[in-house]
């Protein structure tokens, strides 16, 4: 189970405020994230605007990488390129050919296209890199 998972609780505390919502009972709450299936993990950031949305399980390794792409996703909307890239290169390093690594890297590839003053040197440079190491990912074929 992933929630039981002490690294995933501690990671949870440490990040970010938790929100339980039942689909049915808080269906006031949930609807408004067009939320249908459970359980649906929204990462939000302090306007309350959703960033990252997974539906359903993960273990609690690929579960760690979802709380990072949507931690990076949150830092990048707020400039904080830095953390952005960071988390997504945690992403990697955790995961050097793991599911989710060929989103980090999609992701990590805009965010070091704003860093970078919207250079696109700086985005084909890692999308060159995902293109080599995940050429049959879907997140290869949304290189522009």
């Amino acid at each position: 189970m992933t929630y039981p998972d002490h690294r995933i609780q501690d990671a949870i505390a440490e990040r970010f405020i938790p929100l339980k919502l039942h689909l049915i009972n808080d269906r006031q709450h949930t609807r408004p994230f067009q939320v249908f299936w459970t359980p649906t993990i929204l990462i939000g950031d302090r306007s309350g605007k959703v960033r990252y949305t997974s539906v359903n399980f993960l273990p609690p390794e690929e579960f760690l990488d979802i709380l990072d792409i949507g931690e990076a996703l949150v830092a990048m909307r707020w400039r904080d390129y830095e953390t952005s890239i960071q988390l997504l290169l945690d992403v990697e390093d955790r995961h050097p050919i793991g599911p989710l690594t060929a989103e980090a890297m999609y992701w990590r590839g805009i965010t070091a296209y704003f860093q970078e003053g919207r250079s696109s040197v700086a985005s084909n440079g890692v999308w060159n890199q995902l293109i080599q190491r995940f050429p049959d990912s879907i997140w290869a074929k949304r290189v522009p």
